[in-house]
C-alpha cells in the first residue's frame, strides 16, 4: 500500500471536489445534494467513467467503472481503518487501481499533477476551466487594439460583468466545497449560453465576465435575460439569481479598464436594487428652455444619481436657445428634482417628486429655478 507519511499528502491535494462528496468525505446537506444529483443527471451514462479518468488518467466503460468505484470506496473504508484517520478518495483509488488491480501506472499520476499546475499558472482557472482574469483582459485588450490599427476591419462588442446574487450565505452556510461545485455549475450554464466564438472568464470569486463579439448593448441584453432566467429556473431550490452589467465597446469605453469600470458599476446598481436583472447605461438627450424667470419641466430616461460636480455640464444651443446634455446613465429610482445654477444641474434629495424609471421606464423631473 501506499505509505501514509508525506506522500499520501501529496496525493491528496486540491481536486474535483465531487469525488470529495460522493467519495463521503464531505457532509452533504439537501442543499449540496442537490447540486451533485444535477451533476449525476447530466452526466448519465458517462459519470462514473469521467469520474475515474479525473482520478488516474485511465478510462473505463461506464459498467466496469462502476463497479471498481464501489470497490475503490470499500478499500477507502479499510485504508482508513488500518491507519486510524480517514483517507481521501484520490488516494485509495490510485492505491487500488495500481498495486491491487494493477491496472494504472504511477507515472501518470505525476503527469496529470504537473498538468494541473501548468494549466493553472497559464490561462485556466483551475476550479471552472474557464479563463483566468489575467487572459480575459489581455483578449479583449487585444481586440481592442486591433480595432484602433485597423478601424474598417473593427466590429462592435459588448463585455458581460456577472455576480452571483445570494452566493456568499450559501458559500458560508454550505461550506467552500459546495460554493465550489456551483460556481462549476455556473460555469458550465455560461458555456452552454454564447457561442464558441465568445469568451467567458471566471474574473475573480464568484464575478465572471463574457465578451459577445459582434453584438450591442441591446443584442447583449437578451443573451443576458436569457441567462438570467435559465439561472433563476435552475438553482431556484438554493435561491440563487444573477446581476449583470453590460457595457459597449466603443460606446461605453475605448479601453478595457473603461468597459469593466462601467460593467461594474452596472452591476453593483443592479445590486443595490435586489439583484436578479440585467443593466447597460443608457443614452439620454436632455432639452431645457428657460421660459421667463422660472424653469419648466424636463422629461428624461435613465439614472440621476450621478449629478455632481463632474456630471451634468450642459452647452448652450444658440440656434435653439436650450441648454442641452448628451450623457450615458444607470438605470434606478430616486426621488429627486433639479434645480438649475449657471450651467450645472444639482440634484436635490429633498425632493417630493418621484422619479422612477423602473430600468427602461420614462421619468419627469420638475426644476425649480435658479439659486
Amino acid at each position: 500500500m501506499v505509505e501514509l507519511d508525506t506522500e499520501i499528502e501529496n496525493l491528496e491535494s486540491d481536486g474535483y471536489r465531487i469525488v470529495d462528496v460522493i467519495a463521503g468525505d464531505i457532509k452533504v446537506t439537501k442543499e449540496l445534494q442537490y447540486i451533485v444529483d444535477r451533476i449525476i443527471e447530466q452526466n448519465r451514462g458517462t459519470f462514473y467513467t469521467d469520474l475515474l479518468y479525473r482520478l488516474t488518467g485511465e478510462r473505463f466503460l461506464e459498467p466496469e467503472a462502476k463497479q471498481l468505484w464501489r470497490e475503490i470506496l470499500q478499500h477507502k473504508y479499510i485504508m482508513s481503518e488500518k491507519f486510524g484517520r480517514n483517507v481521501g478518495i484520490r488516494v485509495a483509488a490510485l492505491d487500488y487501481l495500481e498495486n491491487i488491480k494493477k491496472l494504472i501506472q504511477m507515472p501518470k499520476i505525476i503527469e496529470e499533477s504537473e498538468f494541473r499546475k501548468t494549466v493553472k499558472l497559464a490561462a485556466i482557472d483551475p476550479l471552472t476551466q474557464l479563463y483566468n482574469r489575467r487572459v480575459f483582459i489581455e483578449r479583449v485588450s487585444r481586440q481592442i487594439t486591433n480595432c484602433k490599427q485597423s478601424p474598417d476591419k473593427c466590429e462592435i462588442f459588448s463585455v458581460f460583468l456577472l455576480d452571483l446574487d445570494g452566493f456568499k450565505g450559501f458559500n458560508d452556510s454550505e461550506g467552500h466545497n459546495a460554493g465550489d461545485l456551483l460556481l462549476q455549475e455556473f460555469a458550465k450554464l455560461l458555456i452552454s449560453s454564447v457561442r464558441k466564438e465568445d469568451l467567458i472568464g471566471r474574473y475573480g470569486g464568484d464575478e465572471f465576465t463574457v465578451l459577445l463579439n459582434r453584438t450591442d448593448k441591446f443584442g447583449a441584453k437578451k443573451v443576458g435575460e436569457k441567462i438570467r432566467e435559465q439561472v433563476r429556473t435552475e438553482f431556484k431550490q438554493i435561491n440563487i439569481t444573477v446581476s449583470m452589467g453590460i457595457a459597449e465597446f466603443p460606446a461605453d469605453g475605448k479601453t478595457f479598464y473603461e468597459l469593466i469600470s462601467n460593467a461594474d458599476e452596472l452591476l453593483y446598481r443592479v445590486k443595490e436594487f435586489g439583484g436578479n436583472k440585467v443593466a447597460y447605461l443608457k443614452d439620454i438627450g436632455i432639452r431645457y428652455k428657460q421660459d421667463g424667470e422660472r424653469a419648466g419641466s424636463v422629461s428624461c430616461v435613465g439614472d440621476f444619481n450621478r449629478w455632481n460636480k463632474q456630471y451634468g455640464r450642459m452647452r448652450f444651443d444658440e440656434q435653439s436657445k436650450e441648454w442641452i446634455f448628451d450623457g450615458k446613465f444607470k438605470p434606478g429610482r430616486y426621488r429627486y428634482k433639479f434645480v438649475i445654477n449657471g450651467t450645472k444641474w444639482i440634484a436635490d434629495p429633498n425632493s417630493k417628486e418621484n422619479v422612477d424609471d423602473g430600468f427602461g421606464g420614462k421619468c419627469s423631473i420638475l426644476t425649480a429655478g435658479f439659486e
